[in-house]
């Protein structure tokens, strides 16, 4: 796990910037710096935990080091072949390792290293840009290769790791943070217009491949791009990895049985592939049904002189704590566990630094409560953490799947499963269902009008035209759960999540990673029926029955989790919205040509059902606002 960044000029130039954008990740990497630097002649030079002697060339990498397999010397980055032809940079973990490198010897290669960095490059050797769709990782990669003049760009299936991207002045600039590429002399910040109608209306982040920042973008996930260094720099991507084709999407047929057999199989072997490390691993525990999972699949594996370090969120508000639930997996699984409390006055001393952690803006505070976590995971020296993330959207975990399931069953004409469905979820169903405020970007557009949107009246004139444009989110008209799954895992969920995730982890020079990402994993959940995964009004079926007699009955069968929150209304209430108030009061406020701070701040008082949605609208209005100020951003 570590920070990368990357240069590529046609021709000879100064490349100079690539120390600071290197340097600037180094929360990324504490454990070692590398350069390497490419001349037009094709010539190498490498310098590790040193500069390098001269900074100009056709083609520099920068590497951070956050050292978790073979923390020797000899994985230190740019990690370069024996006879020189190769040369990677690379911030992540491909799991499989072992067993590629057991494959690799098989046809004669040799290795000089432990590492995971070595094998990556083998394996590029052995079978080129085919070698990504034998990864189960994460990643975020950049290759020089001599042999074909080539510089190789690949990210992991899922995003799970960034690469954001940049041309400016005739050369292509990459690294895993944007703050690289903000390094950058001359480079313009500008707003992107677009992604700010649809974070202010919908709260919609990370959805497309465009950034906040006009002319930076992140790189496709379960892409490669493999670019000329003879022409000038011209990305193509190309897809190695696609979720299941439509006639596979829900069409496996299994039987109940089977389907909890190779659920507990792949999950079983997802996680302990993520527990591979040479470094301490720890992992997030919420009380919920994902992170209660992991842990105890886990402590399953542990001898018994082991103990798994677990990190929760806690409140001193009993409406916001969910340690009873959790101190049954403490409890069952013998684990040493760490508490954090996210709090109204840390949140407001804490808040520009989570701004800048997070590089763009953020809907809820709730984020707020893992950036302590992660915090917390550093001072107890764990620099590797399991999370929960992907197993919502992969298991149907969201509450609005129940709906997709029985829309699913009318559709098909299936009206007995539609009674019976409908049935069971108003006796039995998960709570919450009917919080349409939480959801407002899901409704009907019918229903989204009015006080359904809060900030109507709010947009000035210059920026009506892109606020009209915005869409609320998906555009399928199909009524099937797993394309909606699809929509979730690779836009609308769990790109935010994961842009979350790293950003509050990488902060501390902490590894996150997450199981339920697992590609065998997905794919195979995304092919089951939906019956296996919803059944009698309850959300993730399948996993909830699988993981009877592992996972404490009380969490299986519990209905109303919150996870990771913070009492981001109740703060609004007090100094929370105190500064929000004075933000949309000063001279200094940032989005005037975009909405009306006066207006703006009646939000605040807003009353009745929608109120919700209004304090949500005013904390977004407020985020940009500040992520404006702090990144000194041309809003045009």
């Amino acid at each position: 796990m570590c920070g990368i960044a990357g240069i590529l000029s046609e021709r000879d130039a100064d490349l100079s910037i690539i120390r600071a954008m290197t340097d600037v990740q180094s929360h990324r990497g504490p454990d070692g710096a590398g350069f390497a630097l490419i001349g037009n002649d094709q010539s190498l030079q490498v310098a590790l935990n040193r500069t390098l002697p001269s900074a100009h060339g056709h083609l520099a990498l920068g590497h951070r080091r956050l050292a978790i397999i073979d923390t020797s010397s000899a994985g230190l980055q740019p990690f370069v072949s024996a006879d020189e032809q190769l040369a990677m940079v690379f911030n992540g973990e491909v799991y499989n390792y072992v067993e590629l490198r057991q494959e690799l010897k098989s046809l004669g290669v040799e290795f000089r290293t432990a590492t995971d960095s070595e094998v990556i490059l083998a394996a590029y050797r052995q079978w080129g840009t085919d070698c990504f769709s034998r990864f189960n990782g994460m990643w975020a990669l950049a290759i020089w290769d001599k042999r074909q003049g080539r510089l190789v760009l690949s990210r992991d299936r899922f995003g799970i790791k960034p690469l954001h991207l940049t041309q400016h002045e005739g050369k292509l600039y990459f690294a895993s943070e944007i703050k690289a590429l903000l390094t950058l002399p001359g480079l313009p910040r500008r707003l992107n217009k677009t992604i700010a109608a649809d974070f202010l209306r919908w709260g919609t982040v990370n959805h497309t491949q465009e950034t906040f920042f006009q002319g930076i973008t992140a790189f496709p996930p379960g892409h490669y791009a493999s670019i000329d260094m003879s022409q000038s720099p011209v990305l193509a991507p190309v897809a190695f990895w696609r979720p299941p084709s439509d006639d596979r999407l829900a069409a496996r047929s299994v039987s109940a049985g089977n389907a909890e057999d190779e659920f507990r199989t792949l999950f079983s072997s997802a996680v302990d592939l993520r527990m591979r490390s040479d470094v301490p691993v720890g992992a997030c525990l919420s009380g919920g049904l994902d992170s209660s999972a992991i842990v105890c699949q886990v402590a399953e594996g542990l001898s018994d002189d082991h103990r798994l370090a677990t990190f929760t969120s806690a409140s001193t508000d009993p409406a916001f704590d969910e340690r009873s639930w959790s101190d049954l997996v403490i409890e069952k699984c013998g684990t040493e566990p760490h508490t954090v409390f996210p709090g109204e006055e840390g949140f407001g001393a804490d808040l520009d630094a989570l701004i800048l952690t997070q590089e763009e803006p953020f809907p809820t505070a709730s984020i707020y409560a893992q950036y302590l976590l992660m915090k917390s995971a550093r001072d107890a020296d764990i620099p590797v953490l399991l999370d929960g993330q992907g197993a919502d959207e992969a298991l149907c975990g969201y509450r609005k799947y129940l709906v997709y399931a029985l829309l699913e069953s009318a559709k098909q004409n299936q009206w007995a499963s539609f009674l019976s469905g409908l049935t069971s979820l108003a006796i039995r169903g998960d709570r919450g269902l009917l919080r349409l405020s939480e959801g407002v970007r899901y409704l009907p557009a019918f229903l989204r009008r009015g006080n359904a949107d809060p900030m109507a009246g709010l947009v000035q004139s210059g920026f009506q035209d892109d606020w009209d444009k915005s869409s609320p989110g998906s555009t399928l008209t199909t009524y099937r759960s797993s394309e909606r799954q699809i929509d979730d895992l690779l836009r609308f969920s769990v790109p935010p999540l994961l842009r979350y995730e790293d950003r509050n982890s990488m902060a501390w020079s902490i590894e996150s990673r997450v199981p339920f990402l697992d590609f065998r994993l997905v794919e195979y959940l995304l092919e089951l029926p939906t019956k296996t995964k919803i059944s009698k009004g309850q959300t993730k079926a399948l996993m909830r029955n699988a993981l009877r007699g592992l996972v404490p009955d009380a969490i299986l069968d519990r209905r109303d989790k919150m996870g990771f929150v913070t009492a981001q209304n109740q703060w609004m209430q007090g100094s929370l919205g105190k500064a929000i108030s004075a933000a949309f009061r000063s001279p200094d406020f940032a989005l005037g040509a975009l909405v009306d701070p006066q207006r703006a701040e009646t939000l605040l008082n807003a009353e009745g059902y929608w109120s919700g949605a209004a304090l949500n609208a005013a904390f977004r209005i407020f985020i940009l606002n500040r992520w404006a100020q702090l990144h000194n951003v041309d809003i045009g």
